[in-house]
């Protein structure tokens, strides 16, 4: 009895199928519209904050949090770059970084509640972000950098919350 799969078949067979999926990849948008930033990005660098705070969120958090993202050649492939995308997406609808300077100062103070809580209780960075981007783990003093300066400014988020507004004869000047 012959076998089914000669050497032949087998190679003709395995080719077949990585052409298959070659084809397929580029079919199924692997390039898709999140990855188009029309606009030029508000960039981490940018805000205001201490530069430890800022070298953390751009090696940590920017990819997913920001319009910044590098794109890994993985995110041009599908089904990587479902993958990549989706994760992306979520982030910046959760946060995005580069439009800091437009959120309210009630926006904010809840974004940096749910900055502390995420350090603190190490859900963030994502574990598959790490596992691709090992520089992109906090290490506990990271952490607690992190951590310290969200709550510092979420103090000031509510403070802001709470002031009175100026009232208009407070910026008169009577001579």
């Amino acid at each position: 009895m012959k076998a089914f799969f000669t050497s032949r078949r087998l190679a003709l067979f395995l080719g077949s199928l990585v052409g298959l999926i070659a084809v397929c990849s580029v079919a199924v948008r692997p390039f898709g519209p999140i990855k188009q930033s029309g606009e030029r990005p508000v960039k981490v660098d940018d805000l205001m904050m201490p530069p430890e705070v800022k070298s953390l969120l751009g090696r940590s958090c920017k990819d997913c949090h920001s319009n910044q993202t590098v794109w890994p050649w993985y995110s041009y492939v599908a089904p990587g770059s479902w993958l990549v995308e989706r994760d992306v997406r979520r982030g910046r609808d959760r946060m995005n970084l580069s439009d800091w300077p437009q959120y309210s100062f009630k926006r904010r103070e809840k974004l940096l509640a749910d900055i502390a809580s995420v350090v603190k209780n190490r859900e963030m960075p994502l574990p598959q972000y790490t596992l691709m981007h090992r520089d992109a783990k906090l290490s506990d003093r990271d952490a607690d950098v992190l951590y310290q300066w969200a709550r510092l400014e979420r103090r000031k988020a509510k403070a802001a919350l709470s002031a009175p507004p100026p009232s208009p004869q407070s910026t008169l000047q009577i001579p």
